[in-house]
């Protein structure tokens, strides 16, 4: 079933319209609201709070699902549950934004919108390997999570990217046990997407790179899956050229996700998936 919500979803990500009741960040909207009308989430939050906020959610969803019987209501339930954590629409509109304005050669529009994108000019990192990073954060983890411990994994995931983000933005510092708990739950997924980069891109360059940061505990997520998306995808470009690079690392991406698909598609038949 794992297989069949993930390839449904995926091709009604890519062909619908979704409306705000498909999107996570409405209902993560409203659950936010929720903690901070109820002074839960806060500038002064404790850990235990925010580990309780990341998985009382997750846990609920987990005993909802697993108290419905019939195979094809669970599979419904699933399937809606990952079309609403997967994907953004609305960070996709903007990328889209960016490629027409650098095709009509408006520049500072198009630092405007890589700005929206979370790329800044002072950035270490490219354009392009920051929408390898989001894209990783909306796909690629969201579908490991869902294979491994189905839509509550996902809603775990995508809750504490939320929260996370939510905090930071709100506060404007990071909270502790908000960076370790992604650092937790990004350590497995990023080395399972990076070796589909590697794979879909430049094997030789990108291997000793993912084998040198595999079991590095002091590396992060976004700097190991950046350092890999580098080297798997070479882009040699003219600085004025706004939309190889990004269009580039973009559609490897892209490849990756299609390898998730066929990786869960063989764990699924040898039986190591359900």
């Amino acid at each position: 079933m794992t297989l069949i919500s993930l390839i449904v979803v995926l091709m009604a990500e890519r062909i619908a319209t979704q409306t705000k009741y498909w999107r996570e960040s409405f209902y993560n909207g409203i659950y936010q609201n929720f903690l901070t009308r109820k002074g839960i989430f806060s500038e002064d939050m404790t850990s235990i709070t925010f580990l309780a906020v990341v998985l009382i959610p997750a846990f609920f969803i987990l005993v909802l699902l697993n108290s419905v019987d019939n195979s094809l209501i669970r599979l419904i339930l699933d399937t809606a549950i990952l079309m609403v954590c997967i994907g953004c629409p609305k960070l996709r509109e903007i990328y889209k934004c960016y490629l027409q304005a650098a095709n009509r050669g408006d520049f500072q529009a198009c630092s405007l919108y890589a700005d929206q994108l979370g790329h800044s000019g002072d950035s270490p990192r490219s354009f392009g390997q920051a929408l390898v990073w989001l894209n990783y954060q909306h796909y690629a983890a969201v579908i490991i999570w869902f294979a491994i411990l189905g839509p509550a994994g996902a809603v775990m995931y995508v809750i504490a990217r939320s929260s996370t983000e939510a905090y930071k933005n709100e506060y404007q510092q990071d909270l502790t046990i908000a960076e370790q708990l992604m650092a937790v739950l990004d350590w497995l997924p990023v080395r399972i997407t990076t070796l589909g980069l590697l794979l879909m891109g430049h094997f030789s360059k990108a291997l000793p790179i993912w084998l040198t940061y595999l079991f590095d505990l002091s590396i992060s997520a976004k700097e190991m899956l950046c350092s890999v998306a580098d080297a798997a995808e070479e882009v040699e470009c003219d600085k004025s050229d706004y939309t190889e690079e990004p269009c580039t690392l973009v559609r490897l991406a892209k490849r990756n996700v299609m390898f998730l698909v066929v990786l869960i598609s063989v764990l699924s038949l040898s039986g190591w998936l359900r």
